[in-house]
């Protein structure tokens, strides 16, 4: 038991000792006497100039403490870069035992710091060590030289020996328990003349029960002001973090948990100024090792917007990878938009762009995103999407879907003109406006000629690569109603191609292929319709306000067109089309009415309007289109219909919203009114209606009956009348002329018969006579012979 008494008074002489020493040192040293030698040994070492121009004071028990007044910090002889009015330190020794550090405070107040990078890119906090000093690299490789004088300053570096990284274990980090934190009033400036920027931040930090693997809370108070070198275009931000600091040294993570980041933004770069904002997450993890970030209850807020979300993001430092989904809840855009002093845009109804919300999942990486789903609402519109974004080089492949969108809604109100503008004619209007614009500019240069604006943003579309793919229900677009719309469309390199083009509007169907070209100077666009059955009335009606024809309309062909402008884009219209309307009438204008007003007018006999319809109906409509510069002629229109049959050739001027057509029709008269009777020649005759003036024009009158030409038409007819009577008694006179020749032919073939017979009977006696006297002759020859043979014969007897 002796060693054990001796052991006991040992280990109380010593601690004694120790509190004895301690007591002198806090008594009868002075901390102030070792500035020099601080100065000289940081100055030596580290080639680091410092400034203690204040009282250095100390602690030992039961705190080693230290505090430092008005200190700077220089690197060799340049300006000192860190600067402090105080800095106070406490640590706590016994714990030091148990290899728990236990901090009371640090504190760091007033710290200025003036940073700088300069044109080549050196900052002023990037030191290179002279040769001549010593380099100490790091704990293993350094040793003391036992020989050296304790008060010399020579350290010799020699060469440790080789540990493997096998055989080398980790050291496992102190405890650590700091009470507080606190950085004060510090002073932050940077300049980086290579950027050309000026930066100066103000903070302050606080930090209280800080423990390894606990909680601590963290409060941050920041402003920032930004700029140019020279201090002009300054932006400024005070910022305030709050979040509850978690480390987790052996895991080498962190997290961040209850934060909330609040900013208040001042620019006149920015369209509000300030602009406040709010940040706010339940938790944020890091975990360095694997380069995990994963964002929980993230919050923002802002303009009127309040935005949900999370984020878990991978290989973050390395090859960044993530996934996310957001939610902004419903907002009004307009109030955004006011609250950005933009102006919303002029539009027809004042409820549009009012309700807006947005719900989206997508993840990627660097070189690809991936939208898994985007659900928008903008007022009564539902759109989804989903696709994916290549980013280098840029490319998308998007499928939209959507229902119930009314375009009519978002665009202006349609200017309406008086009538008597309406009736003035387009040309007159355009001289009238060339004249005013000349004088205009004679009187004062400064006024220039309006210049319509492009219709098509031909740099965004060269810009454009990808795919789309469409189908949207329920579509208002200049009061077109459209059933369902879908489309598959490709763009690269300038071209826009969109193949098929599908629509049901109308009753009826549209297939079609389009092209958009903006490769050269003037866009180039291209189609290729086939429309099935869509009824043409209620078209014209919602998108021209003209209901002057109706029916199933079937029609197939190409057009093209260029141009950026409205005006130009009809003008230069191309194309052939071969249009056939099925059941339908022309609505408006009853053509067997004009023609009898025709027929009427030029017996000068009034017409009883009443006694017909208002339209034309008919069963089949069939014309070829052929459009040049925006002008469609229509020859070989034909029209059948009971009772009235129809053709025509005119032109509609697109660019002067016009038509200039002739119709030739064919009736059988009307029994409705005395004055238009007419006879089966009248019937077979062709009148001509002409149908001239503006698309606006009442249809009413829009057509009416060429009066001259139906003047012209039955001068004709009574011409042919006459031609045709005097060619009847031309033909009579002829007969009777021929019938008197048969007969005059007759009896002088009759006479001529009688005269053969006579003269056949006259020949006869005559041949009978001289028959009978030759025979009679003869007989006296022979009866004379006879007596001269007998008298001859006497002779010989």
């Amino acid at each position: 038991m002796v060693w054990i008494k001796r052991l006991s008074i040992l280990i109380a002489s010593l601690l004694a000792l120790i509190v004895a020493v301690l007591t002198y040192v806090m008594l009868f040293v002075n901390p102030n006497d070792f500035k020099g030698e601080l100065k000289n040994v940081a100055y030596e070492k580290a080639n680091v100039t410092l400034r203690l121009d204040g009282d250095l004071s100390w602690s030992f028990f039961p705190w080693l403490g230290l505090s430092l007044e008005n200190i700077g910090v220089a690197l060799g002889e340049d300006a000192e870069i860190v600067q402090f009015d105080r800095a106070e330190f406490g640590l706590a020794i016994m714990p030091l035992l148990k290899r728990t550090i236990q901090v009371d405070k640090v504190k760091l107040i007033n710290l200025k710091a003036n940073l700088l990078v300069d044109k080549a890119g050196q900052a002023n906090w990037q030191y290179t060590m002279p040769a001549d000093l010593p380099v100490s690299n790091s704990p293993s490789n350094t040793k003391i030289n036992p020989d050296a004088s304790q008060s010399s300053d020579v350290v010799t570096s020699q060469p440790a020996p080789v540990v493997s990284s096998e055989d080398q274990a980790p050291a496992p980090l102190p405890n650590i328990q700091l009470d507080e934190l606190l950085i004060e009033n510090a002073q932050i400036q940077y300049r980086d003349e290579q950027s050309k920027q000026l930066v100066s931040a103000k903070l302050n930090v606080k930090l209280k029960d800080v423990t390894w693997d606990k909680a601590w809370p963290m409060v941050l108070d920041l402003a920032v002001t930004q700029s140019d070198l020279e201090g002009n275009f300054p932006l400024k931000a005070n910022m305030t973090l709050n979040a509850n600091l978690t480390v987790f040294p052996e895991k080498e993570a962190l997290s961040l948990g209850s934060l909330v980041l609040s900013a208040d933004v001042e620019s006149g770069a920015l369209p509000v100024s300030p602009l406040k904002a709010k940040l706010s997450a339940t938790s944020m993890d890091m975990d360095l090792p694997q380069e995990n970030l994963f964002i929980e209850g993230l919050a923002l807020s802002g303009l009127g917007l309040n935005l949900d979300g999370k984020i878990q993001a991978y290989q973050v430092l390395s090859d960044p990878q993530f996934t996310a989904s957001f939610s902004l809840g419903e907002f009004n855009p307009r109030d955004v938009m006011k609250a950005l002093k933009i102006t919303a845009p002029e539009m027809s109804d004042a409820k549009a762009l009012t309700k807006a919300q947005l719900d989206m999942t997508i993840e990627g990486s660097t070189h690809s995103v991936t939208a898994q789903s985007i659900s928008l609402l903008l007022d009564d519109t539902n759109l989804e999407a989903n696709g994916v974004v290549n980013l280098a080089p840029l490319y998308w492949d998007m499928s939209l879907a959507g229902s119930n969108l009314n375009l009519d809604r978002y665009l202006p109100t349609p200017v309406e003109t008086s009538e008597e503008e309406s009736n003035t004619p387009a040309k007159s209007t355009e001289t009238q406006s060339t004249v005013n614009t000349a004088a205009s500019s004679a009187v004062n240069p400064a006024v220039k000629s309006p210049v319509e604006s492009d219709l098509i943003p031909v740099d965004l579309i060269r810009s454009l690569s990808g795919h789309v793919g469409l189908v949207f229900n329920n579509i208002i677009v200049k009061k077109l109603k459209i059933d369902q719309l879908t489309l598959d469309s490709t763009q690269a390199n300038g071209l826009v191609k969109v193949d098929p083009i599908k629509v049901s509007l109308y009753q009826g169907n549209v297939v079609a292929n389009a092209s958009l070209d903006v490769r050269g100077k003037t866009p180039l666009i291209k189609v290729q319709p086939a429309i099935t059955a869509v009824q043409i009335q209620p078209l014209l009606v919602d998108f021209m306000e003209m209901d002057k024809i109706s029916g199933a309309t079937y029609l197939d062909g190409e057009i093209s067109t260029r141009g950026n402008q409205l005006d130009m884009l009809m003008s230069s219209l191309q194309g052939d089309l071969l249009v056939d309307i099925k059941k339908g009438a022309l609505v408006g204008t009853n053509l067997t009415k004009t023609v009898c007003q025709g027929i009427g007018a030029v017996r000068k006999e009034a017409l009883n309007d009443k006694s017909f319809g208002a339209d034309t109906p008919f069963e089949t409509m069939t014309f070829p289109a052929h459009i040049v510069n925006g002008v469609v002629s229509t020859p070989g229109l034909k029209i059948s219909s009971a009772g009235i049959a129809v053709t025509g050739n005119g032109v509609v001027s697109l660019p002067d919203a016009s038509l200039n057509y002739q119709a030739n029709v064919g009736v059988a008269g009307s029994e409705l009114d005395k004055a238009c009777r007419v006879n089966q020649k009248v019937a077979k005759l062709t009148f001509p209606i002409v149908c001239k003036g503006k698309f606006s024009d009442d249809p009413a009158g829009l057509c009416r009956p060429d009066v001259k030409g139906f003047a012209s038409l039955f001068a004709k007819l009574a011409k042919e009348e006459l031609k045709l009577k005097a060619d009847e008694e031309k033909a009579r006179l002829k007969a009777k002329l021929e019938e008197e020749k048969v007969q005059l032919k007759a009896k002088a073939e009759e006479e001529k018969a009688r005269l053969k017979l006579k003269i056949e009977q006259e020949k006869a006696e005559l041949k009978a006579k001289l028959q009978a006297q030759r025979e009679a002759e003869e007989e006296a020859a022979k009866e004379k012979l006879k007596e001269k043979l007998k008298d001859k014969l006497k002779s010989f007897f």
